[in-house]
């Protein structure tokens, strides 16, 4: 009977601590499984703000690849753009680009993660100052010669500055020569020839110095030309115009160089301001164009042709007959020969700082600035 009695009483002890150690045990488990859910949840969290970490860079990062440089000279200060990136590394990135005054733009790049039911979604903003890394063009007057200058007949050199029509230019006016030339070449006029600026005619020695011609601080004459949207070897050119297919600028063709003209609406071709590079002489003959014209031999205007921009030869200008216009600057490094211009007949040269600027900046590539331009917004 005592046997029985301590038998029953060992067994009415062992269940209740069977029970206290299943339940000791159970929350042990629930405790690990507990861990083990928040950390899966932190490592998860964590994982999704590297992500989009990752993803608000990558956007920033991506804008000097990817810009469209139309917007170069079409973005007004103030006007802001979005661009949308998807399923970027699992996040998605917009980037908002704000224009600012001059050379610079305002990027905002927002990339968001998705989360589920055991993790959170993550958001990362950043900011970056970027600015067109525009060639540092040594301008000097509306001609600039490292040779001679003869110029006859109706003929006009105006160094005043001017804005093109319609060409919303903002900025102040700066005066230059209408002629300037080294210190050891001459300007020999006749005829109805009319040179004005200030003064209307300059000596410098930059107009001898190649850097003048061939160096732009960084970008350089070969550099621009191997940017070039068209590049053709030398010849007679003629007809050059803009041409639209169904509301789209045609860049295919080579004789398209831009529509310098503003029109009311906006035609297609106007934002389109290409570089030319032309390997020989280059003789031009009606039609119109803008941007920059680079030029290994020779230029000749043969009548009735019209160019907004910058127009580099390494060789001489020459115009002749009429109807013949630049709007812009005309630079003659005349390598080896010793008149660098020759004007005849009916030709205009017209100085605009914003055709030059606009011509500058329509094929400048997006850079970020340098110093404090980036930000972690949050």
């Amino acid at each position: 009977m005592l046997k029985r009695a301590l038998l029953r009483r060992r067994e009415g002890l062992a269940l209740p601590m069977v029970l206290g150690a299943i339940t000791l045990i159970g929350t042990l488990i629930a405790g690990v499984m507990y861990l083990a859910t928040q950390d899966y949840r932190i490592g998860a969290n964590t994982l999704n703000e590297a992500r989009a970490e990752a993803a608000a860079e990558m956007g920033l990062n991506r804008l000097t690849t990817d810009w469209d440089q139309s917007k170069n000279t079409t973005m007004a200060t103030g006007d802001t753009l979005r661009l949308n990136y998807t399923d970027v590394g699992g996040a998605g990135v917009s980037v908002f680009v704000t224009r600012l005054p001059g050379p610079f733009f305002w990027a905002v790049s927002e990339a968001q993660t998705r989360g589920n039911s055991l993790q959170y979604g993550s958001r990362r903003r950043f900011g970056r100052l970027f600015r067109l890394d525009t060639p540092a063009m040594t301008v000097l007057g509306a001609v600039t010669a490292a040779g001679n200058v003869r110029v006859s007949g109706n003929v006009t050199l105006n160094g005043n500055d001017a804005n093109p029509t319609g060409w919303g230019c903002s900025g102040t006016l700066s005066n230059l020569a209408g002629a300037v030339i080294s210190p050891t070449a001459t300007v020999s006029t006749s005829g109805a020839v009319v040179v004005s600026g200030s003064p209307p005619i300059s000596t410098s020695a930059a107009a001898s110095d190649t850097n003048t011609y061939f160096n732009y601080g960084g970008p350089t004459y070969t550099s621009l030309a191997a940017m070039a949207n068209i590049t053709l070897p030398g010849g007679t050119y003629t007809g050059i115009a803009p041409v639209a297919v169904a509301g789209v600028c045609n860049k295919t063709l080579v004789t398209n160089w831009g529509d310098p003209v503003r029109h009311a609406p906006a035609a297609a071709c106007e934002s389109y301001l290409p570089i030319i590079h032309i390997t020989g002489d280059a003789k031009l003959t009606t039609g119109s164009g803008q941007g920059i014209l680079l030029v290994d031999g020779d230029v000749t205007e043969a009548g009735n042709f019209g160019f907004t921009g910058i127009i580099i030869a390494r060789g001489t200008v020459r115009a002749a007959g009429s109807g013949n216009t630049v709007t812009g600057v005309v630079m003659a490094a005349a390598v080896d020969l010793g008149d660098a211009v020759t004007l005849t007949g009916g030709a205009t040269v017209q100085y605009s700082s914003c055709a030059v600027k606009q011509a500058l900046s329509a094929t400048s590539p997006l850079a970020a600035a340098k110093g404090r331009g980036w930000v972690n917004l949050y």
